[in-house]
């Protein structure tokens, strides 16, 4: 019962997230239409990164270890304020990755460096892949499949989650910026920036 409890849960977090988000990109939709200076699609507040990674960090390696993968996070002594909504910042970090770890051959480690990039602040997510026995076969995740302008569906997993762009929306509205670089043979490195307090 307690298993099903935590699905649902997030089953209900992950769809509050999504119509958050369709707000947002509804919000700025119409902003395009009618731009106005003054209009935030979200309040940014100075916020703690390490309390989020701290609350957070258990659960995103939950994820992970549910498709058999490490997930590090390496952090350094101190880390900076950023400005940011904490709430929406923690539901999209969490969005992201999530997708990523779906996104890998089981048995995959994930790295999060955290670091200082100027006046932001710098998450990167990288991946390597995991020591195999050689008689087994490492099957790829079935591609995602789109739903409309906004979200994808795995079929693997009947999960829905936010398209790639609708997220870059979102670390917009957040006043950061999401950039995905892909590697040959081996997927995918995604970096966040946020920006600091009084940068």
């Amino acid at each position: 019962m307690k298993k099903i409890d935590q699905e649902c849960t997030t089953q209900i977090d992950r769809f509050n997230f999504i119509f958050r988000a369709a707000e947002l990109e509804l919000s700025q939709v119409h902003h395009q239409k009618s731009p106005s200076p003054h209009q935030q699609f979200t309040a940014l507040t100075p916020i703690s990164l390490m309390d989020i990674f701290h609350n957070s960090l258990p659960r995103w390696q939950k994820q992970a270890s549910q498709r058999n993968h490490t997930l590090v996070v390496d952090l350094p002594q101190k880390l900076p304020t950023v400005v940011s909504d904490p709430t929406l910042l923690d539901q999209v970090l969490t969005g992201v990755i999530e997708n990523f770890t779906r996104s890998l051959p089981n048995g995959s480690h994930i790295q999060v460096g955290v670091s200082l990039a100027g006046h932001q602040l710098k998450l990167q997510l990288e991946s390597q892949p995991g020591k195999q026995n050689p008689a087994t076969t490492v099957i790829p995740p079935t591609p995602l499949k789109a739903l409309g302008p906004w979200l994808v569906f795995q079929p693997e997993t009947g999960m829905l989650s936010l398209n790639l762009d609708v997220t870059k929306n979102l670390f917009q509205a957040l006043g950061g910026k999401l950039v995905v670089r892909q590697r040959p043979r081996q997927g995918e490195v995604m970096t966040i920036f946020l920006p600091l307090k009084n940068s």
